[in-house]
Formats: structure tokens, C-alpha cells, sequence
């Protein structure tokens, strides 16, 4: 009986605890502002952004959907605007992100399985407190056919 007990604590609490998890993931994608005219499409590779908690973390999940009938390459910096409207740009050479991005397919960063890890981003790496955040941009973003 005490083991059955202990079973069925040990459930309830994997079972919440994964329900958090799986609750802080955001769908409210956001574009990230590309072009100069605020489009998020360049060179046919589409670019959005979310807000989530990831084991009690805040982080900012960037997305790129590759619209060409070929790969691509991505280049591109991590930069944050705050809400007292300057730009945290993180523009050292070793901080510079890459993926490749094959024909017709979306990557993004995500809570759970994170596969591309360079899609998600610590938001306290930028700010303190994440109510200074406003808006994520893929700074200097370079899009480089693959032959």
C-alpha cells in the first residue's frame, strides 16, 4: 500500500511538473523587423520571435522558416531593444550565430528537445530584469546561398 502511495505521489508530480514545462512555451510569434520598412522576410527566409520560461528562466526563441528552393546559410548577431528604446547588440566576433537552414524548412528554439540551441536566448544576458525587454532583432543578418 505505502509503495502504491508513493507510485501515485511520484505520478501526480512528474505530471505537474511537465505541465509547467510545457505551459511556459509561447505561441504569440512576433516578427523580427528585417528589413528597414519592418518586414520580417529577406532573401526568402521569414524571421519571428516569442517570449517563454524555460525551467524558470526567461528566454527569447527566435524562428526562420526558409522559403527558397534552396539552403541557406544564416549569419547574424543577438541584439535586444529595451523599453528605454537603446540596443543591446552582443557584435563580438565570437558571439556571431550560424545555422544552416535546408530548402523549405522552419527551425526554432524551443523549451523542450531543444535541438538549436542558437535560437534560444538567455534574456538576462541582455538586461537584468526582463521587464526592461522590448523586442529581439537578428542584427547584421547575412543570408548565404548553399551550393
Amino acid at each position: 500500500m505505502r509503495k502504491k502511495l508513493l507510485f501515485l505521489i511520484f505520478l501526480l508530480v512528474l505530471i505537474f511538473s511537465s505541465q509547467n514545462q510545457i505551459r511556459a512555451q509561447n505561441t504569440d510569434w512576433k516578427p523580427i523587423y528585417l528589413l528597414v520598412s519592418g518586414g520580417n522576410t529577406m532573401n526568402g527566409v521569414e524571421a519571428f520571435f516569442t517570449e517563454a520560461i524555460c525551467n524558470g528562466e526567461d528566454i527569447i526563441h527566435v524562428r526562420f522558416n526558409n522559403h527558397n528552393e534552396y539552403p541557406v546559410k544564416l549569419e547574424w548577431f543577438d541584439a535586444v531593444f529595451t523599453q528605454g528604446l537603446k540596443w543591446i547588440n552582443k557584435d563580438q566576433p565570437g558571439e556571431k550565430k550560424s545555422i544552416t537552414l535546408p530548402a523549405h524548412v522552419e527551425v526554432k528554439g524551443t523549451c523542450l528537445n531543444n535541438q538549436v540551441p542558437e535560437l534560444s536566448i538567455k534574456v538576462k544576458d541582455f538586461v537584468v530584469d526582463k521587464k526592461e525587454f522590448k523586442r529581439y532583432a537578428a542584427s547584421n543578418l547575412v543570408i548565404i546561398p548553399v551550393q
